[in-house]
């Protein structure tokens, strides 16, 4: 039987209180992962000294560059056959890593995930999957298209063959949130996934620090599907009609913001890719038809032409 070897990348900042812990989940592990690398981002707070009590563990430091950055730094230093993302607040269950290396010995797989546990303030624990189901029924094997419609795999849940993440190219720098989902579609449009339903982690609920942030990461939800099909729009095309329904309603808040703003040639490719891919909308036929019309004209708000738009997601209406 293969044998495969495991590395650990735990990406910190300022977690000095809770990565002993996340540390130790991984240490603990039976048989334990060849390497361990912590990448501290930026950390103003006692994660090194946290750290440099744990022998066995390599401790990298770099300039606050974002999550993406510190995993892509971790997993391009390890020499392991296989890399397993930690966040610094989550934890390995026991087992844990022996359960997702099984999922790739034999070649079975180039990448997996498992179920686990989230944890609230007041620790009571809940399956992940109930949070946060598959946008269909598959949960392994081809689930590009279940991928496209939302994420239901987290970072600290997955196992990935280094030639498989070095193939996909790792994680996207330029984004600071869902860069996760980034990764899984690229990986998914290539791999068939592997996934077991063993719980093989504990995820810790923060306070919600995020809030301020949602247009942000709205925007950025759209911006990794618009992408996702300028790199691959043979496989959205082939992905069902779900699937290119969810590229479609990111085409469209593209759109809809550029021709609000009167930005005609903006929009008018993402509102042609729009309907392209889910033909059936009204309003997305209507106002291409308004940004040909306006293509030669000064550009000038939209005003009521998007209403009926949901402001929040920008989804299509039919």
């Amino acid at each position: 039987m293969e044998t495969l070897s495991v590395g650990v990348v735990i990406p910190s900042y300022n977690a000095a209180a809770l990565i002993g812990s996340a540390l130790q989940s991984a240490l603990d592990q039976r048989p334990p992962p060849e390497q361990i690398i912590v990448v501290d981002d930026g950390s103003v707070d006692e994660t090194a000294c946290v750290v440099q009590k744990f022998g066995g563990v390599r401790y990298v430091e770099q300039p606050n560059r974002g999550p993406s950055a510190a995993r892509n730094r971790g997993w391009r230093q390890l020499r392991t056959d296989a890399v397993v993302f930690l966040d610094a607040d989550d934890s390995l269950l026991p087992g844990g890593l022996s359960v997702r290396r099984s999922l790739l010995t034999g070649g079975k797989a180039a990448w997996a995930y498992t179920d686990g546990f989230l944890e609230d303030r007041a620790a009571k624990r809940w399956p992940f999957s109930e949070s946060y189901p598959p946008g269909g029924r598959r949960r392994e094997g081809r689930i590009l298209p279940d991928l496209l419609r939302r994420n239901f795999i987290t970072t600290s849940s997955t196992i990935v063959r280094r030639d498989a993440l070095e193939h996909a190219g790792g994680f996207d720098e330029s984004l600071r949130f869902v860069e996760d989902w980034d990764l899984w579609l690229r990986l998914a449009v290539r791999h068939p996934a592997g996934f077991s339903s063993t719980p093989t982690f504990l995820q810790r609920l923060a306070p919600n620090t995020l809030s301020s942030n949602r247009d942000a990461m709205i925007r950025m939800r759209y911006q990794v599907l618009v992408k996702f099909q300028q790199l691959f729009p043979r496989e959205v095309s082939t992905a069902g009609p779900l699937a290119r329904r969810s590229v479609a309603d990111a085409h469209n808040w593209f759109g809809y913001a550029f021709a609000e703003a009167g930005l005609w040639g903006q929009a008018r490719p993402f509102l042609w890719t729009s309907v392209r891919l889910w033909p059936a909308q009204r309003r997305a036929w209507w106002l291409l038809i308004r940004c040909l019309a306006n293509a030669h004209r000064p550009g000038g708000p939209l005003g009521s032409c998007t209403r009926g738009q949901d402001s929040a997601t920008g989804a299509v209406e039919e």
